[in-house]
């Protein structure tokens, strides 16, 4: 599969109830679920402080498509495909969040939110 459908695979991995939006508590599950236990909801709050860019803890496929272009795209920090897609890949089979350089923090605030 190529990029894009790695991309849409986890984001449809993660959205549970087919809603076309990943709520925080369907990434926590997900992150959880898979080699990280209880560490998934760190996983899951890491990803959220850089992709949910409004803040409502849910994000919708075009925010996370968007974020995926981003780290396509980013001139500064440059990833091959075949990066991103081996790291869709790990993230795929249970692997934690990682944080990727496109201008973005993965800071988690107690209460879950990211750094803005």
């Amino acid at each position: 599969p190529g990029l894009v459908d790695k991309v849409k695979e986890l984001f449809d991995k993660m959205d549970e109830d087919k809603d076309g939006n990943v709520s925080l508590k369907e990434a926590e599950k997900y992150w959880s679920g898979g080699k990280l236990g209880k560490f998934g909801k760190m996983s899951a709050r890491a990803m959220f402080s850089e992709v949910d860019d409004d803040a409502n803890k849910s994000i919708s496929y075009s925010e996370w498509a968007q974020f995926w272009a981003n780290v396509r795209n980013n001139p500064e920090h440059k990833y091959s495909d075949q990066e991103i897609a081996d790291e869709l890949q790990a993230m795929l089979e249970g692997e934690a969040w990682r944080d990727w350089e496109d201008g973005r923090s993965v800071t988690v605030h107690q209460d879950g939110r990211g750094a803005q």
